[in-house]
């Protein structure tokens, strides 16, 4: 059958005022076009699901599996790097710990040195000090010595001429004025 039989006359046909095919008629296929994909259509999901749907289903499966095994992974690798991070902020922690010590270390060392030297110094300081002292009372004594020679030489030399000479009181002022006047600091010598 054509299908141009089973349709009915022109006259008989449904017209709208504007000359076209009913809406129903072009969307409802005739019944056995409808049979027809009917059962084509139960033919293919009946091929589809005793072909293809297994391995569909299995292959879909594997890509779930295989999506959750890397989110495993994935959150596995997250779990490693939390850890190695808290390692090494605490190793670092360590290390500055450990750099705190040896700078505080450095530091007393440091000061110890400086103390060290500082009580050196102050010892030649003092010993200097005390050789100088020692040289100066020597140089004194020294000079005191030779001071009471020159004077008591002096004295004598006096004495001398005194005895020399007769005294009388304007000589004898004379004499005492020059030996003065002879005298190492007066204005004379």
């Amino acid at each position: 059958m054509t299908g141009v039989e089973d349709d009915p006359p022109p006259d008989q046909r449904r017209v709208d005022l504007t000359g076209r095919q009913p809406v129903m008629d072009m969307v409802l296929p005739k019944l056995p076009q409808l049979l027809t994909m009917v059962v084509g259509f139960g033919i293919f999901v009946w091929v589809l699901a005793k072909f293809a749907w297994g391995p569909i289903i299995d292959l879909l499966d594997a890509r779930r599996e295989k999506i959750d095994g890397d989110f495993a992974a994935a959150e596995k690798n997250l779990e490693d790097a939390e850890s190695l991070k808290q390692d090494f902020e605490s190793k670092l922690a360590d290390i500055k710990a450990i750099e705190r010590e040896k700078v505080q270390e450095a530091v007393k060392r440091g000061e110890g040195i400086a103390d060290g030297i500082v009580a050196k110094a102050r010892n030649t300081a003092e010993e200097t000090k005390a050789k100088a002292k020692q040289d100066i009372e020597m140089e004194s004594h020294k000079a005191q010595l030779e001071l009471r020679d020159s004077v008591v030489a002096m004295a004598l030399g006096a004495a001398e001429k005194v005895i020399s000479e007769r005294l009388d009181d304007d000589v004898h002022r004379k004499l005492i004025s020059e030996y003065i006047d002879s005298l190492p600091g007066s204005g004379g010598a």
